[in-house]
């Protein structure tokens, strides 16, 4: 996405079998077949849990306190080729996982995707529920 927008990596826990090949795109900050999510992959870790998380910034400007891993939730910017991102971390997330953008601009718009563990992912979108009260 292309809005000033924050992403939430949510309980993205990466599959055991898939952790050394997500390891090592993460080292190596390349990806075949998916060259438009590279520069996403300097931002990420996985943190103590198995989880993926981003790196927190080293000038210590994240809106989130870093776990003593180094790891933090959450990191604010500009997303192109979101979608294509979620593409490739639904084939490596156990089901639950969820990446979900905040918009910073007028539109207060929230959106993302959820993965089920099977290699698919769905888009969510913030929508009203419940009647009037």
């Amino acid at each position: 996405m292309t809005h000033e927008s924050t992403l939430n990596l949510i309980d993205i826990k990466i599959k055991t079998n898939a952790l050394p090949y997500v390891t090592q795109a993460l080292e190596k900050k390349r990806v075949k077949d998916f060259s438009a999510i590279n520069g996403y992959l300097e931002l990420l870790m996985i943190d103590d849990n198995g989880m993926l998380s981003f790196k927190a910034k080293k000038d210590g400007t994240d809106a989130y306190v870093p776990f003593d891993d180094g790891s933090v939730p959450a990191r604010t910017g500009k997303w192109p080729d979101a979608k294509r991102f979620a593409s490739w971390v639904k084939q490596h997330a156990e089901k639950g996982g969820r990446m979900v953008f905040y918009s910073w601009e007028a539109d207060g718009a929230a959106w993302g995707w959820e993965f089920d563990g099977k290699g698919r992912m769905r888009y969510r979108e913030l929508t009203p529920t419940g009647r009037w009260e």
